[in-house]
């Protein structure tokens, strides 16, 4: 569930998602009373690493071929995303409304749930495909 099982894109969103959650349990006592927007910056940011990811990979690769450099600016670029769009959020001036905390949470822990669900059952569709073995899921 935490770790990659094969080669495919959705196993390596696991190294963008994981540690950004981590990072959130252990941010979130320490900053928890100077903001009320925490669960939807975190779940928001860390939506957009996957996302990104996915995004701007297979659309480079659309392009020119796949390769280690732009694989890592791509991860790059995400986290950097990510963690600006949360940041951002974070700092807002305003408070936003009590259902984005609902938001945030249920977020997280719905990729949670597709990260734990998806290792051992994936879909047959291009994103789950290893193209190392041609196989889906735990080899």
């Amino acid at each position: 569930m935490v770790a990659a099982v094969n080669e495919s894109t959705w196993e390596h969103l696991k190294l963008g998602f994981w540690p950004a959650l981590v990072f959130a349990l252990i941010e979130f006592p320490f900053i928890r009373k100077s903001t009320k927007n925490f669960w939807f910056a975190k779940g928001i940011g860390i939506f957009l690493i996957p996302i990104t990811i996915i995004a701007l990979f297979y659309g480079y690769t659309a392009i020119i071929k796949d390769n280690l450099l732009a694989d890592i600016l791509v991860f790059v670029i995400a986290v950097i995303l990510g963690e600006f769009v949360g940041y951002r959020i974070l700092t807002a001036k305003r408070d936003l409304p009590g259902w984005t905390v609902l938001f945030g949470v249920v977020l997280l822990l719905g990729m949670i749930a597709a990260f734990a669900t998806l290792t051992y059952y994936p879909p047959h569709i291009f994103l789950f495909l290893d193209p190392v073995s041609g196989t889906y899921g735990i080899p």
